[in-house]
């Protein structure tokens, strides 16, 4: 996931009905629940609730609850931290580490569903998977080259006003590694806002020690 510069992702696994986002891990120390939001808080919840929402149980609040927790008061979504403190998630790594926005799917109360029940376990999530997947296409995308055309790879994208930086990847024609965050792009940039763009460095350095940043305005070839 180092290498490879995914975007967005979902770990799916059973036993509950609920989205859980980032950060799983509480901050206090002596605490076994607490809400902890990412920077981009409000990226996780539309994707966590683009799924649950579309989602044919998750957000009815005629079902039954799977256990003892009712998550309909978020329309099916939970902060992981909020929900139960979890060390060294694979949503937190994603987050902290890499350009990819991971999701916890806790796609049905039967955590080993029988054979005869996943026709019925596939149409439940058949439509929010292929939403889930549509929210790559949101926000701004665009190119990092250098004076000669060039792709970038490993430049550092800073967004003004969220505090968690993205790379590009190493591709001849880079992306602005901004799918997991497109949707507050979208919403929270205009085309006067503006980026920072700073060289490569190896993952490990401090972005923000980065020298000779370059600011820019923001040209979005799309914004959904």
């Amino acid at each position: 996931m180092e290498k490879i510069p995914f975007v967005l992702g979902g770990n799916l696994q059973g036993g509950e009905l609920v989205v859980a986002y980032p950060y799983d891990l509480v901050r206090s120390p002596w605490k076994t629940q607490e809400h902890t939001p990412t920077p981009d808080d409000h990226v996780f919840r539309w994707l966590a609730y683009s799924y649950a929402s579309t989602h044919r149980l998750m957000t009815d609040a005629r079902r039954r609850v799977c256990h003892t927790e009712d998550f309909q008061k978020e329309e099916g979504t939970v902060n992981g931290a909020s929900w139960h403190t979890v060390a060294g998630s694979l949503n937190d790594f994603s987050y902290l580490h890499t350009n990819c926005f991971e999701l916890s799917i806790y796609v049905g109360c039967d955590k080993y569903p029988h054979e005869s029940q996943l026709p019925e376990e596939w149409e439940n999530n058949r439509e929010s998977l292929i939403v889930f997947m549509e929210q790559v296409h949101r926000g701004i995308k665009g190119l990092v080259r250098d004076s000669h055309g060039k792709g970038i790879p490993n430049a550092i994208i800073s967004v003004e006003g969220i505090n968690h930086d993205i790379r590009t990847g190493r591709v001849s024609l880079q992306k602005l590694s901004l799918a997991c965050r497109r949707v507050r792009c979208a919403f929270a940039l205009s085309s006067s806002s503006t980026m920072i763009v700073r060289p490569p460095q190896p993952y490990g350095t401090v972005p923000h020690s980065s020298p000779d940043p370059v600011t820019t305005k923001i040209s979005p070839l799309r914004n959904f």
